[in-house]
């Protein structure tokens, strides 16, 4: 049965890892990477959010609201660079977050702001967060004050969005 719901979805995506499975091979490269997909999940569930899902290398996760979304991708970015590095190589991530109106489904988010949030973690870099406008402005000061705006960007299928 269909639920709608209100909460922030996050992406978290782990940066580097083709590099790595290039260099350190597959045995070596897996467990790095599952130490940061590991990282994603403690940090998810340590500040009240919900594992959605795993997809590879990134975790599709859910929070009660943009603050405790954005407190979760800050302490994961910390977590992740706290890994030691594998092969001489970090891994990094990238993480995107939208909050809005979503739809549940056994256990499962769909929408515009699931698919919002994934886009904006498709574009970030390594070490970055990024979030949409809107969701900044519904921010506790002092996490809005640690924002910065980037300029608007066209992302696929969505058009020109402001972050």
């Amino acid at each position: 049965m269909d639920k709608p719901i209100e909460g922030a979805v996050l992406f978290a995506d782990v940066s580097g890892s083709t590099k790595l499975y290039d260099t350190v091979g597959d045995k070596l490269a897996f467990a790095a990477v599952q130490s940061c997909v590991n990282a994603f999940i403690q940090v998810t569930e340590a500040n009240g959010g919900r594992v959605i899902k795993t997809i590879g290398d990134e975790v599709m996760a859910i929070f009660p609201n943009g603050n405790v979304a954005a407190a979760a991708a800050i302490e994961m970015q910390h977590a992740v660079e706290r890994l030691e590095p594998t092969g001489g190589q970090r891994l990094g991530a990238r993480i995107g977050f939208h909050f809005g109106p979503a739809i549940e489904r056994d256990g499962d988010v769909f929408g515009d702001m699931v698919n919002l949030a994934a886009r904006l973690s498709d574009v970030a870099i390594r070490g970055q967060v990024i979030t949409s406008r809107a969701t900044v402005d519904g921010l506790n000061p002092v996490l809005r004050g640690s924002c910065r705006p980037l300029h608007a960007i066209d992302l696929k299928g969505k058009g020109e969005v402001d972050i």
